[in-house]
């Protein structure tokens, strides 16, 4: 897997190969870079950006860059004259500029495909040696990660949606979802919310719990009334079409269809600024001194 990665590595090095690689000072740079999965929807920007600038106001003074995941959102958002590095590009540049002790900052939920993809090539960065090398390069972790960040995840729903769950309305949320085995978080975070926020219920588009363990766990309940909620970090498409949009396979429609009256929020996690919190928290647990 590293010779892998280190073989991209340098492949990707050559698209710099004009560039003076390297700097043989002992000046330390510092700087972080926020990965995001990113979107090409115009209002789920407002959750990149209010995360973007969350970090850039807990570290004044410190540079701090954008990186998205998705290679389909970066070519589309190419063509309208949008250009957003990669994790790999993003910090091939920022070597390549002297940058030398470099945080970067997850925005994904859970430890899922998406996230150790990045800490792939953060490890592959890792095994540089020399002056091609950072001094110090760190990863902070996704929001669920351990066990007190789904007691916390938990505070934040019931905080922010508990006044729509009573006896006749529960809050269903549509995370995500993987084929990895870190979907299972999806089912830790039921757990949690089962015991402090009763009234929430997770399903996910693409992994498990899916849309009928949510309409099965709806069914349980007495209500006929339920407000759908997005658990991504954005708002995008997902949210806006298999969640709340008019097909006939949508989260809402199906709902409609078993009886229940539904209305949905389309506001992403990182648009509030309790989640914006979250991140500099964990930014901070592996920043260390300086930044």
């Amino acid at each position: 897997m590293r010779k892998g990665v280190l073989a991209v590595l340098v492949l990707c090095f050559t698209l710099f190969s004009g560039l003076a690689w390297g700097d043989d000072s002992a000046v330390e740079k510092k700087g972080v870079l926020m990965v995001s999965f990113g979107t090409t929807v115009p209002s789920g920007q407002r959750a990149i950006d209010n995360l973007h600038s969350t970090l850039k106001s807990s570290c004044p003074g410190v540079e701090v860059r954008l990186a998205y995941t998705s290679n389909i959102i970066r070519r589309k958002l190419a063509k309208e004259g949008v250009d957003i590095d990669s994790p790999m590009i993003a910090l091939s540049k920022m070597r390549d500029e002297g940058f030398t002790d470099v945080v970067v900052v997850s925005t994904h939920i859970i430890p899922g495909e998406e996230y150790c993809d990045l800490q792939a090539v953060v490890d592959g960065f890792r095994s540089i040696e020399g002056k091609y090398g950072f001094d110090r390069l760190v990863l902070s972790e996704p929001l669920l990660y351990k066990e007190e960040d789904f007691k916390a995840m938990a505070g934040f729903l019931s905080r922010t949606y508990g006044s729509k769950v009573d006896e006749d309305s529960a809050v269903a949320l549509m995370g995500h979802g993987s084929p990895h085995f870190a979907n299972s978080a999806y089912g830790q975070l039921q757990v949690v919310l089962d015991d402090l926020a009763p009234g929430f219920i997770v399903g996910t588009v693409e992994g498990t719990p899916e849309l009928d363990d949510v309409v099965s766990r709806l069914n349980h309940r007495k209500g006929r009334k339920v407000t759908l909620v997005p658990f991504m970090m954005v708002a995008g498409d997902h949210a806006t079409n298999d969640m709340a949009g008019p097909e006939d396979d949508s989260w809402s429609t199906v709902l409609k269809g078993e009886g229940f009256r539904v209305s949905s929020v389309l506001k992403g996690l990182g648009e509030y600024d309790e989640i914006g919190a979250m991140v500099v928290r964990k930014f901070r647990s592996v920043a260390g001194k300086g930044f």
